[in-house]
């Protein structure tokens, strides 16, 4: 499939994918509503009944003026445009629109635990075309509910692209410590917004377990053996030395 080449001078229309989307090409006069007869329909330059991706997923209606996609897919983002019947060709008036899948951020799982000294690498997944670059924050609560996220930063802290190709969208601390347990929290980036207003983002509550954690309940373990043995070993000093008294008795009356 082409892809949607960027064009700040169109308007975007955010649509959720999976629902019903329409659009309809407008009369030069917006006094005189919806033009008639514009027969055809383009997606990122190329007409639409032409692109196998489409077939029969889409509907015209008003002479062609309105698309109607029944089920619109993540896919179906891109660039727009209708142009009248008998003016399709080359260099034609076209009206055009954008549409954008709705975008949603997510991580793997709502909780994150992982051993303090161990390297942490979290990885946010983008749904929704087209996909905005993702920024990283940060919470030392464990819930994102009515607290303040702040930029995660420093130098322990290294964000790069992700192998899904999301910009930004892996997090990676070599070494983590007590201190770097939180929620955190990937969106879209605040310049990048306008592309998926109320964006749904992804979260999650980071534990970070004592490095000796493992070892307490063996120290444990032996701590109670170590307690037994000494009760016994005093129980049994103190049992024999009646024994011992005794038998230093009948020697004495022998």
């Amino acid at each position: 499939m082409k892809q949607a080449a960027p064009d700040d001078n169109r308007m975007a229309t955010v649509f959720q994918f999976t629902s019903s989307e329409q659009q309809s090409c407008k009369e030069p006069d917006p006094d005189r509503g919806i033009l008639q007869n514009w027969a055809v329909m383009y997606k990122n330059g190329s007409a639409i009944f032409e692109q196998a991706e489409m077939k029969d997923r889409f509907k015209t209606s008003e002479g062609g003026a309105t698309l109607e996609l029944p089920r619109a897919l993540e896919e179906d983002w891109g660039n727009y445009s209708c142009a009248l019947g008998a003016a399709a060709g080359a260099g034609a008036a076209r009206e055009n629109w954008r549409l954008h899948a709705r975008v949603y951020t997510r991580l793997p799982s709502a909780n994150t635990n992982v051993v303090e000294g161990q390297k942490l690498r979290l990885i946010c997944k983008v749904v929704g075309r087209p996909a905005p670059a993702v920024e990283w924050r940060y919470n030392e609560s464990l819930s994102v509910e009515g607290a303040a996220l702040s930029p995660v930063d420093g130098e322990r802290a290294t964000v790069r692209d992700s192998e899904a190709g999301v910009r930004g969208g892996e997090l990676v601390l070599e070494a983590a410590r007590r201190s770097d347990a939180g929620s955190y929290v990937c969106a879209p980036l605040a310049a990048e917004a306008a592309l998926a207003p109320a964006v749904p983002f992804g979260h999650t509550a980071l534990r970070v377990k004592d490095m000796y954690a493992a070892l307490w309940p063996f120290l444990g373990i032996c701590a109670e053996v170590l307690v037994l043995c000494a009760v016994i070993l005093v129980y049994e000093k103190r049992r024999t030395k009646p024994e011992l008294d005794d038998s230093d008795t009948d020697n004495h009356d022998q």
